[in-house]
Parts: structure tokens; sequence; C-alpha cells
């Protein structure tokens, strides 16, 4: 929507409160040009930031002129209340308001954190009848985030948090680093509004760590099976793949889950373990691989280079292992640079060690490019590594033949630009 669009709903609404979501730092100015549309309307009207940005960063957000609060961490409560003292009008009681920034006198007052909600059941399941539902399947359908969606979809929460200390993951910020789980019968209610309410067929269970309560998940798939949902269902996020074994597979599998993404992150061991800190056991990643191919569930993996501590040999050992899945089962394949979110240890190691790039800045988080180098790697080493991990996604499959026969011509240069860089690889690989 543009920033005309957003004021003509405002204007319509009349909202005495606006609440944007601010998911990544990378979208900071949009959050912010979203913000100075609502006030172009009426400068009364409360702005409210929520999301990874407003909590890493909260001072930065309340620099913003049209930002009135931050909300810290976990929203829901904090809104709520935030909401009910502005519909009583006692302002004075925002400093009671745990986990809320807001500007006094010119000066930033961050009142004490708020406790995560330990009991997620609590809480009411999204107001999607609020919502064009059919406009947003169509949406989505035309743009979707994978390409696998080709039904009406919605996206699902079963869980919070996240014990693990990867050094580039922020999910922790919002979070928190305390698992916490709805209750299968919790879970599997939505999943069966979700089908009779809105006619929808696809699932994304959104999670951060769905696999880390193996019991649960057992319960959640036997339970889709008891009430005889027909859905499909992914995990766009990741799972971790030391959480799966064949027999939660082959539940999964029945439930409905037709593709998983895991993450072994890097093809080295020591470089999973104490370089990126995830210590996960890469010979179960290839287990998990070949015993989802048995079940019939389709895999795609997951890869960051450009790690500090990281080598050349050591990313080219990655592409080679994702090679290695390749054979094993394994269908899809994403490699993306090591990102310094702010709030991340990665984000620590990199200023404090002077890698950051000198074009790193919030916008420059979205802009899907190296932001580290270091003594082993330049900026250029990780894009021709990147396009070089790029090969080892299989030239044609189902997706990419349906997208090609939409649009012969751009499919057409893909192919002379993938061609090329083949040559490329051989030709280095000849030297």
């Amino acid at each position: 929507m543009s920033s005309q669009q957003i004021a003509d709903r405002i204007r319509g609404w009349k909202p005495d409160l606006t609440v944007i979501t601010v998911p990544f730092s990378g979208w900071w100015q949009t959050a912010f040009e979203t913000a100075t549309a609502v006030k172009s309307v009426n400068s009364e009207i409360k702005t409210a930031l929520i999301g990874l940005h407003p909590s890493a960063k909260p001072h930065e957000s309340l620099a913003q002129p049209y930002i009135d609060f931050v909300v810290i961490g976990e929203p829901e409560l904090t809104v709520q209340e935030l909401a009910a003292t502005i519909e009583t009008g006692k302002l004075d009681e925002l400093k009671k308001v745990k986990g809320l920034g807001f500007k006094k006198d010119g000066k930033d007052i961050i009142n004490p954190p708020r406790p995560f909600i330990e009991d997620l059941d609590s809480l009411p399941f999204p107001a999607r009848h609020l919502l064009p539902m059919k406009e947003l399947f169509s949406a989505v359908k035309q743009t979707p985030i994978r390409g696998e969606i080709r039904k009406p979809c919605a996206r699902v929460l079963t869980s919070r948090g996240c014990p693990n200390n990867c050094i580039f993951c922020s999910n922790h910020i919002v979070m928190g680093k305390k698992w916490r789980g709805r209750t299968p019968k919790n879970v599997v209610d939505e999943l069966q509004q979700l089908v009779e309410t809105y006619g929808v067929q696809q699932v994304d269970f959104e999670d951060d760590n769905l696999t880390f309560n193996k019991k649960r998940l057992e319960e959640i798939c036997d339970e889709i099976v008891n009430r005889g949902l027909d859905i499909e269902w992914y995990t766009p996020n990741g799972v971790r793949a030391d959480g799966l074994d064949a027999s939660l597979l082959a539940k999964m599998r029945r439930s409905g889950c037709k593709r998983i993404m895991v993450a072994p992150e890097s093809g080295v061991q020591y470089v999973v373990n104490d370089i990126i800190k995830k210590n996960q056991d890469l010979k179960k990643v290839e287990a998990a691989v070949v015993n989802a191919h048995k079940v019939g569930i389709k895999v795609s993996c997951f890869f960051i280079i450009g790690f500090i501590g990281e080598t050349k040999a050591d990313i080219q050992a990655t592409i080679n292992y994702a090679y290695k899945l390749r054979q094993l089962g394994a269908d899809r394949f994403y490699f993306s640079y090591a990102t310094p979110l702010v709030g991340t240890e990665l984000f620590r190691q990199a200023k404090e060690g002077g890698y950051l790039r000198p074009e790193f800045s919030d916008e420059a988080l979205s802009w899907a490019q190296p932001l580290i180098e270091t003594p082993e790697f330049t900026a250029e080493d990780l894009r021709e590594l990147c396009a070089q991990a790029m090969l080892v996604n299989p030239t044609i499959n189902c997706d990419r033949l349906r997208r090609a026969l939409r649009n012969p011509k751009k499919a057409l240069t893909i192919l002379i630009g993938r061609a090329r860089l083949v040559h490329r690889r051989k030709l280095s690989e000849s030297i």
C-alpha cells in the first residue's frame, strides 16, 4: 500500500492508536513512513511500534518525530494496557505499563520489562474475522514467500522462545530464550477454525523451534489425524534436524507435512559448534534428510556464509556438503550472508572487531549483500562463493517449470546466467 492509501484507510477508521509492526530493522524506513502517513491525517492519533527493531533500538525509534510509543518484547499485553490507558485518558499511568517506552518532557522513558507470557493458551486466536481473508489469500498466492503456496494459506505460531545460542539469531530479543509451547489441543483448535471457517488448506508453522518438545509435536500430529483435518503444512522458519527421527517424521507426513526446512548453517562441524554456537550434529542432519525423503517429505536446507572466523575453505566445504545433502534427498538450498542484526552476538563481534563494512546501516540490512569483511574474505569473495553455492539447486523442478511457462523470457535470462556460472566454476576447478 502507498502512503496515500494508508492515509485514506486511517481517515476512514479514525483510530485513537495505530500499532505498526517492524519485524526486521531493514524495514524501519517503511514503518516510519507509515507513521508519517498516520500523523498527516490527524496529529492526535498515537503511534506505537512493536517488533524486533523497537525492542532492539528503543531510543533510536523514539527519536523519530512521529513515533509516540515503542513496545519492547512480546506485544500483546503491553499494547492492551497501552490502549486501555489512552482510552481512559489517564496518561500519568503510562509509567506503570511494563515493556513500554515513550517520550515525556523531551526525555525517553523506558519502563521495566514485561515478563514473558507463560500460558500461551490464554491468548485468543488471531482476529482473522477482521481481515479480508479472500483478498489476503489471493495476494499471498500472487507473491508467495515460498513456491508451494497454491491454496488458501495461513500462518500459525504454536510456540515461542528458543534456548539455543546461535550468534546470528535475533528472535530472543522479542520472544526470549525460554521455550514456551501451546497445548496440542489449543493448536489444533486453531487449525480446525482455519479449515472450517476460512477454508484454509495450507498452513505455515512459523515457530523458531517447533521440534523442541518432540512429544508435543507428536500429539499435534495425532490430533490433526484424529480430527480428520485435510491440510498441508510446512516449516518455513526451519526446524532443528536433531529433533527429528524416523517415527516423528512418519507422524508428520501422515498429518499433512509436505516440506520441512532444516538449517545446517555450515557443512563444517567446528564452524557449526564453535563459531555459530549452534551445537548441531551434522550426521543427524544427514539422517533427517534421509528419513524425511523416505516418508515423502521434501527437504529444503538453509546455509549462512561469511561468519567471523570462517575461511573460504570452510565455505567451499559447506558448498560440497550441500551437494552431499542433495544426493541424500534434499532438493532446495538457500544460501545467505551472515547478517549482523543489532542485539545479536554476531553484531557485537563485528562491531568490536571492526569487521562491519562502511555501508552498514539499518537500511543496508535489507539489501541481501555482505556486510561483514574479515582478513579471510572480502565482500566480493562472498558474492562469488554464494553464486557458486546456488548452483547446487537443480536447474529444473516442477515449481521452476511452472514459473518458466508463465514468464519464458525471464526464465531464459536465468538459464543463461546459470550456464555462465557453471562455466566459471568448471574453469576454477580445472586451474
